[in-house]
Order: structure tokens, then sequence, then C-alpha cells
């Protein structure tokens, strides 16, 4: 890992090469922590780069808006092959594909979220559960994307999240519980028989609290706490996040992508749960 006042996280593989951006697929996240982004080979077929630029409100070294990150780095200047954005959200809606009428995605948002008149909502498919998830990127982080890739559509993190689900629940019909960790606010889903049973998020600006949402949820739908629980996202070991979740369970773990690609060497050591959804994003076409 190499650390500067650029570029403050970054993983890179010795291969990488910024002439050759025809040959990656970029994955981006852009969130309220910030941006980060990851570079796949495609003729390599692993994972050769990953930074993580957070967001500085307040005038230190970091820069304050995505915009300003786009416009500054040296990859984002470049033209891959495609390009996935990711942009999480806690507001948003799921509609059965069987029913979803696309001209009425506003209708189906705001009969659950309040929402500005101007405010543009954005449909996805979802494969797993057959369903089209919509929200409303934040506005900055809408407008920053959609001026550097202006064809591009921006995905609900529950789109490789459950994509993330959907591979791991494959080969079985146990039932799987998911904790996913956001700045802000956390998402819960839980799989049973290979079927999505629950997805929801919560606003949670402290992150200890999401043991209260998480066994909330469990104990209504009759669910042991002597169950297995992956965590990804915004949450360290041994964290105050992650000891609030064992304060409830001991069976505790942190997911790791299930996908076909591999990773360069220097991404072996790195927190994988961290980076699920940007990890798994090429997964999703």
């Amino acid at each position: 890992m190499t650390q500067s006042q650029k570029y403050p996280m970054e993983l890179f593989d010795e291969t990488l090469d910024i002439n050759a951006t025809e040959n990656y697929d970029l994955s981006l996240e852009l969130s309220e922590d910030g941006l980060s982004l990851a570079v796949l080979d495609l003729l390599r077929g692993k994972f050769v780069l990953l930074r993580h630029y957070p967001i500085d409100f307040h005038g230190n070294n970091a820069p304050g808006s995505h915009a300003e990150i786009i416009g500054s780095d040296d990859f984002l200047r470049r033209h891959f092959r495609k390009v996935f954005i990711i942009t999480p959200s806690p507001h948003f809606t799921l509609v059965p594909s069987a029913v979803f009428d696309p001209s009425l995605r506003d209708d189906y948002f705001r009969f659950s979220h309040s929402t500005r008149s101007d405010t543009r909502i954005t449909a996805n498919n979802l494969p797993f559960p057959g369903a089209a998830v919509l929200f409303a990127p934040d506005r900055e982080i809408s407008e920053a994307a959609s001026s550097r890739w202006p064809g591009v559509t921006p995905w609900h993190h529950t789109k490789p999240l459950l994509q993330h689900i959907s591979a791991v629940c494959r080969s079985s019909e146990e039932r799987h519980i998911h904790l996913h960790y956001e700045k802000s606010f956390i998402t819960v889903i839980i799989a049973e028989k290979r079927s999505l049973a629950f997805c929801n998020s919560f606003i949670c600006p402290d992150a200890s609290d999401a043991g209260y949402y998480l066994f909330s949820v469990l104990e209504n739908r009759g669910i042991k706490s002597d169950e297995s629980i992956h965590l990804s996202g915004t949450v360290e070991p041994y964290s105050e996040a992650h000891l609030a979740i064992l304060n409830y369970a001991e069976n505790v773990k942190f997911a790791s992508p299930v996908i076909r690609q591999g990773f360069s060497y220097v991404m072996h050591d790195t927190a994988h749960h961290r980076w699920l959804n940007l990890f798994t994003a090429a997964s999703c076409e």
C-alpha cells in the first residue's frame, strides 16, 4: 500500500498500464464516504488497481467533492471498455419485474419516499430476486458521474450486493443473513431457500447501533442469534461496530467476493469485505 496526499489509499500491480485502459473495466463507488475505484485487467482476469479517496468537507488535504476527484484522477480521465458506477442510498423501493411499468417508476418510488418534484428516479434491473430497484442518487454524485460518463446508468448498491447474495446461495438452500455498512446507514438482507426474504436499509449514523436494527429484524422473523451473520462495507475487524454485533452473536464472518476474477497479489492482504460491491460490479452484467 502506498500513502500520499494525492492518493490517500492505493494498491496497484506493477503490470498496470495507464495506456492500456481499453483492456480494462472500471468499477466506481461514489458515496458519502468518498470515491473508490477498482480496475479489472480483462486480459489477465484480475483486479490490478484499488484506490479510495475520502471526501473532506473541512478543507484539509483530501478533495472536497466527487467532481473534484473525478477531474483530478489520472485513470478516471481515460477510456475504459466498460464503466460501472455504484451510488449507495438508504432510500429505495423494490418492485417485482412481473408488475413493473417503467413509465410509473416515479409513482412507485414516491409512494414510499418523499422527494422534490425535479428529483430524478433511477431504475436498475435485479436478476435476483427478479425485480427493479428504484432510487434517487444524490444530486451532487449524479451530476459528477453524468458529466464524465453521460451514457452510464448508476447502480444502487443493492444491485452488486444482491448479486453477491445470489452467488453465495446458488449451491445451498440454507438461510443467509447479510449486514452491509455504509457511512450513515446499514442494509439488512436475508435469503432463504435461494429466495429473497428480506431487504431493507436503516439510517444508522452510529454504526454501533446496527446490532439493534439487525437483531430486531431477526427477532421479528423468529430467527435465532446463533446463525451465521456476514458483514461487508465500512466496518473494520474489532471496531466498535464489529464488537457491537459480537455482543449479540458469536458466529460473525466478514464476507468475501464470490466472483470469477482474481486479484493481484498486492490485494491479498486487504479487507475484501470493505470493497465487496466494488469487486462484484463486473459480475452483474
